[in-house]
Order: structure tokens, then sequence, then C-alpha cells
């Protein structure tokens, strides 16, 4: 086993000893980490006891225990928990985790503990654990060349660049074969900044005739609009039809996450424009970032004062009149104008209607309820209506449920039936007498701030007539 070194002197504080790293570079912990039901919960009483911790040694015999006594599921969640935090407590409990008769090398958490240990000073150490791992655990240069990836995504995460450098160094002093090696490499370099590295990478592994996705071209080209380089950010873009990608979802999201990286809200709603023509719909995560890059919406969202918006045509209103930058409203409508997200967020059954906010962030989760909202209005409802925000496992800060919180403050502004489960802490409900009665009572739009963009967005007027003539004998009945 690699040698990894313990603490040796009283636990800090965990306001002093976290820092946390770029959420990018935590995607792949954030996934071993996001385990839910009982695992969740005691990695959650783990936490406090090891926030309660005095000295190292009750820090470590608590560790061991945990790792002694729960599943490998569990124990992994917490480490990788314990990693995104940057919490030095990850140490020992790696070392735990390399004693435990269910362990398995991990090339992505034994990079994170040996940049952990040289932010910590323990250089030896950490070098130690690389050579090691290298020489127990990896096989072939492809799998050597995967390790070196992983490195240079931790140790830039946590600012040692000039060390995620020399790993890029050793890295390409190696023979690299397979598409795998150069779509981690790719990535990799993106983390670090290194916007014309990866392009090269790109264009090699083009050259060697590994077909890249619409993936890789999406993180080089936010890479450079993360930098300013706009053009350098178009150029990589026009080039993915070069090599006979098509314009499917999955591109056509990841131009838009390319525009929004870079806060262009005009070019958004060209690109907006482009897919509603080609029949291109966009995805939760293009939703998110979209939503997320228009700032005078964010505010809105910050203040959740009594001038919040209750209605997807005041909000529309309000972004015309305050907002400064003049494609933003037109923006939030566009995506408004489209019912592809929230189809997908909505599930209908004989017995229950329900939303589904799991996946969204706060800023998303607004503009989806007030869209959600005028939809049930001219439906028939089933006998129970519900919202699901869960209880803040996917969180930045785990346990704090930001998009409940934010769901319970705005249908209670609205005047909203719906309360927090008993059953459910994750999860609004109410019955349909009490959820028709608030709709009835919610006032009609004023004319003029339809959220639609054109008529082309309208329901035709005989359509109209049908649907409220089916809901008036279906209430009849």
């Amino acid at each position: 086993m690699p040698a990894v070194a313990s603490l040796s002197s009283p636990a800090p504080a965990a306001a002093a000893r976290r820092r946390r790293f770029s959420p990018a570079a935590s995607a792949s912990l954030r996934r071993v980490a996001s385990g839910g039901g009982s695992s969740w919960r005691s990695e959650r009483r783990l936490m406090s006891e090891l926030e309660r911790t005095v000295t190292a040694g009750a820090a470590e015999r608590i560790i061991r225990g945990y790792v002694g006594t729960k599943s490998e599921r569990a124990a992994l969640a917490a480490l990788s928990r314990l990693l995104m935090d940057s919490d030095p407590l990850a140490i020992p409990f790696y070392e735990a985790v390399t004693q435990a008769r269910w362990f398995k090398w991990s090339s992505i958490h034994a990079a994170a503990v040996a940049a952990l240990l040289e932010v910590n000073g323990s250089i030896g150490e950490s070098r130690s654990l690389i050579s090691d791992s290298i020489s127990q655990h990896l096989q072939s240069t492809d799998e050597v060349a995967l390790f070196y990836c992983d490195l240079m995504a931790a140790f830039s995460s946590r600012g040692l660049k000039d060390r995620a450098v020399d790993f890029y160094t050793e890295l390409r002093s190696m023979p690299l074969s397979g598409r795998k090696a150069y779509t981690a490499m790719i990535k990799s370099l993106c983390l670090m900044g290194l916007a014309s590295e990866a392009e090269e990478a790109l264009r090699e592994m083009v050259s060697l005739g590994y077909q890249p996705d619409a993936f890789q071209f999406g993180l080089v080209a936010k890479c450079y609009g993360k930098s300013g380089s706009l053009v350098e950010m178009e150029r990589v873009i026009a080039s993915m039809s070069d090599t006979g990608i098509r314009l499917g979802t999955g591109a056509a999201n990841i131009v838009l996450s390319c525009y929004s990286s870079c806060r262009d809200h005009s070019k958004m709603l060209v690109w907006l424009k482009k897919m509603r023509k080609l029949r291109v719909a966009p995805t939760t995560k293009a939703y998110n970032f979209v939503l997320n890059s228009c700032p005078t919406l964010v505010l809105v969202i910050q203040e959740l004062g009594p001038s919040l918006p209750l209605s997807t045509a005041r909000l529309v209103k309000k972004l015309k009149s305050v907002s400064k930058l003049a494609a933003e409203a037109e923006l939030v409508q566009e995506l408004l104008a489209s019912s592809s997200v929230l189809d997908k967020a909505m599930e209908w059954s004989e017995t229950e209607v329900k939303l589904n906010l799991h996946g969204f962030s706060t800023i998303a989760a607004y503009v989806l309820m007030l869209q959600w909202v005028d939809v049930i209005k001219g439906r028939t409802l089933p006998l129970e209506v519900s919202v699901v925000c869960g209880i803040g496992k996917h969180s930045d800060v785990r346990g704090e449920p930001k998009v409940r919180g934010l769901a319970q403050e705005v249908l209670s502004q609205m005047g909203s039936p719906l309360r927090l489960s008993t059953r459910n802490k994750g999860r609004l409900v109410a019955k349909r007498d009490r959820v028709k009665q608030w709709l009835a009572s919610l006032p009609v739009p004023e004319e003029g701030t339809d959220q639609s963009l054109d008529a082309t967005h309208q329901k035709p007027f005989v359509l109209r007539l049908f649907r409220e003539l089916g809901q008036f004998f279906s209430n009849l009945v």
C-alpha cells in the first residue's frame, strides 16, 4: 500500500481547514460523493462528529470506526466529500480506506490526495504516493497517461499550476495511444486554462483518426471564451462541422454553453432562435447556464422581496424595464417560448401532477415554477399537486436545500396552498381542490405582457376554446 501521512497535530476548526476548490475540477468527485439515502445521513453524522473533535487521535479513531463499519459506497462518498472541501482529514481517511478489505485503487482519489498532501506541505509523502501508485497499480502507458491527467486537474484546481504543468510535460514525453487518453488530456488542459495547448491536442486527436465529439470541441471553445478570446472560440465552434459533427441536441447545447460562459447574450439569443428553427430543444443544463448568465435575473432572485415578479409576464416586463442588457429579457422570453424543459420536469398521472426541480439552479427553478403555474392553470388537475425540490444533497454546501427554500418562498408569496410534506422533507404538496381555488384567485396577466415572442408561439383560438370547454365539462362531471 502507498504510504500516506496521518495528522499529527490537533484537528483545526472546520472553517479554517476547508478550502473549496474549482467546482469544474471536482465534478468526478461530486459524482462519487452524491450517494443518497442512509449513506448520506451517516455521512452527515460523521462530519458533525469530526467538527467536534479536538485532537488528531480522536479524529482518526472516528474515521477508522466509520470506514470499518460502513459500506464501500458510504466510505467513498465521505472521502470524496472531504477531498472536495480540501479538508486535511481526507488524508487519514484515505489511509483508512486503503486498509479496508474492499479497497480498489482509484486514480481520481489518489491524485486528489497527492495534491492535498502537497498543499499541506507534505511534499515527500505526495511524491511517494504518486510513484507508488504508478509502480503498484498501473500496468500500461495509457493508464499512466490517464493518471497524469487526473494529477493535472487535481493540482491545478488547488492552485499548484507549476506542478500541474510538470505533469503535462511528463505526459507529452510519453507515446499516447487511444481516444480516451486524448479526451482526458483535453479536459485537464481546459481546467488549467491552457486553451491553445488543448486545441493542439484536439487537432492531434483528429489527425490520428480518433474522432472527437462535440463535448471536446465545447471544452476548448469554452476555455477560449472564459479567457476573452471570442474570435478563437467561434473558430473552434465553426470547425465542428468540418469534422462531420451534426448540429444535434448535444452539439447545439454545448455551443450555447460556450456563449453563456462569456456572457454574450446577443449570441445566445441568435443561437436559441436558430435551435428553435431547427427544432432542437434546449436541455436542462442549457436552461441552467443561460438563465444563470442573466445578471438582472440573478439580482431579482437574490432580493426575494415584495417586488419579486410572480408570473412569467411580470418577470419579462421587469427585465425589459430594469435590465441594462437589451437581449436579456428577449433571451428569457425565448426560453419561455419552448416547453421542452418543463415537459421533462413535469410528470402527470391519474393521481398526481409533479414538478421535479432536481438538477435546476435556484434561478432556473424560479423561472420554471412560474412557467409551470402558467401551464397548470389551463389543465384538468389530478387528485394531488406537488413540487419535488430535494433536501440539498447536491447543493454546493451539502445539506443546505437552496432550491427548497426558494420554492417555499416563491409559492408562499403567490399564496399557494402547497406545504412541506410530513413524510418527505424535499417535497411540497397540496390537494387538487385547494390548488384549483388558488389558481382561480391568481390575477389575469396584463395585456401586452405575454411571454411569447410572436404569434407562432400562441395557441390558436380554436384549440384554446376546445381546451376550455373540455375543462368545463370535466368539472361539471
